[in-house]
């Protein structure tokens, strides 16, 4: 029996991978799934050219990886389709930017950073989105629990790694990190920085 993949181009089988998939596709599992390893970047390039008048684009979301996305012009057309996990409050979104930006940190941490006492739920609302997870507990006395974000945070907010988060000091002159909103970045920084040394 022929083998239907074996009559296809390798264009049309790693647009067909990554089109299909819920998550992103990376070398190692098209080259496993292909049974050798095609240029992919190339290819990925070659697609996104063909795209150019469509509503959609082949993203790398990680080194390696990559998803199908909406065109950003076309977003909109699009957001009532989108399946929205929940309603997260400001709060909720303070709390996540601290997590991400001094992970891994503490409950006190946070609320140090923020100024202000964390709500019940605004951590467990952040774990069951799937957007944090609870890290290794610091070595310090009582030692408490730590949070970390997940490779999900990542993908939602098409972010290709930590990295690429904009710098502290910019969040700050932007007014993102500030006393005036409630947020100071003086003291974690150090505490975050001797916990994983």
């Amino acid at each position: 029996m022929i083998d239907p993949s074996s009559l296809l181009s390798d264009k049309t089988l790693i647009e067909t991978l990554i089109l299909s998939s819920s998550s992103p596709v990376g070398e190692p599992e098209i080259a496993a799934r292909l049974g050798y390893s095609p240029d992919v970047r190339r290819i990925v390039d070659e697609l996104n050219g063909e795209y150019k008048e469509r509503g959609l684009s082949i993203v790398e979301v990680a080194h390696g990886r990559w998803a199908a996305r909406t065109r950003p012009e076309c977003s909109d057309l699009c957001r009532s389709f989108a399946n929205r996990l929940l309603k997260m409050s400001r709060a909720g979104y303070e709390t996540l930017a601290v997590i991400a930006y001094f992970q891994p940190v503490t409950r006190g941490e946070i609320e140090r950073v923020r100024g202000v006492s964390l709500s019940p739920g605004t951590l467990e609302v952040l774990i069951y989105a799937g957007f944090v997870r609870l890290g290794p507990r610091r070595a310090t006395p009582g030692n408490p629990m730590t949070f970390v974000t997940t490779d999900h945070f990542l993908l939602h907010f098409n972010i290709s790694s930590l990295d690429a988060l904009p710098d502290r000091a910019e969040m700050a002159a932007h007014g993102l990190l500030s006393a005036e909103r409630g947020l100071s970045i003086s003291g974690v920084g150090a505490t975050a920085a001797e916990s994983t040394a």
